[in-house]
């Protein structure tokens, strides 16, 4: 059982690669969205050590059987894996066509909505939902975008609710590190500058990985 058990681990690992290489031939040059899937298909390659600090970003501040928005949510992997068993609700909102037929068929369930919207335009309940998540995507709006984004969080959570989410740090003002960003954040202290506007409590920090910087931040509607 134990030899049976390793020949089909490898098998899995070497299907894993193939199934990759087929997904991205199959999509876009530039695609607006990440397929989570490959962080296990091809761990040598994408099991990075910042993907998972996202989802421990929002998980510490979301309480047992709370309710989470997740705007510019993806294909849904997030949702689905790190908070669908700990939320009692995740409503998700993304306006992709292909990431929201894939979060639809793969990261759906009873507890799980995908919405396909524009969050700019979609106006969620206010005051209902325990953490407002925007992951990887508030570089791709302007800097007037962000702050009505920052707005729309603050007005859907519920009191002492939080705002979390994480962004690639730039510090090369002229170069964007993809033509798709609209408004990079340099460092801590640039984040911090922004989210305070509309957040009177914003906790943030830095992970710094071979790859990029990443920073992270939690912000508290006040109770």
């Amino acid at each position: 059982a134990f030899m049976a058990g390793e020949y089909l681990a490898a098998l899995f690992a070497e299907v894993g690669k193939a199934a990759v290489k087929h997904l991205r031939e199959s999509r876009h040059a530039n695609p607006d969205w990440f397929d989570h899937r490959f962080h296990l298909l091809v761990p040598e390659e994408e099991f990075l050590d910042f993907w998972t600090a996202s989802g421990d970003n929002v998980v510490s501040v979301l309480p047992m059987g709370g309710k989470v928005l997740d705007l510019c949510s993806g294909d849904g992997f997030y949702d689905y894996w790190f908070f669908r068993r700990r939320a009692s609700e995740v409503v998700c909102v993304d306006i992709g066509e292909r990431a929201h037929r894939q979060a639809v068929r793969l990261h759906s369930s009873t507890n799980v909505v995908h919405h396909k919207a524009d969050v700019l335009a979609w106006e969620p309940p206010p005051g209902r939902f325990d953490v407002v998540v925007c992951r990887g995507a508030i570089e791709h709006f302007s800097q007037a975008n962000q702050q009505a984004i920052f707005h729309k969080a603050f007005s859907a959570l519920c009191p002492g609710g939080w705002f979390c989410g994480d962004t690639p740090a730039n510090k090369k003002s002229s170069t964007k590190m993809l033509a798709a960003h609209e408004n990079e954040w340099a460092d801590e202290e640039e984040m911090r500058t922004e989210l305070a506007r509309v957040f009177p409590t914003v906790r943030t920090r830095a992970l710094v990985s071979k790859q990029r910087t990443t920073l992270f931040w939690q912000a508290q509607r006040p109770q």
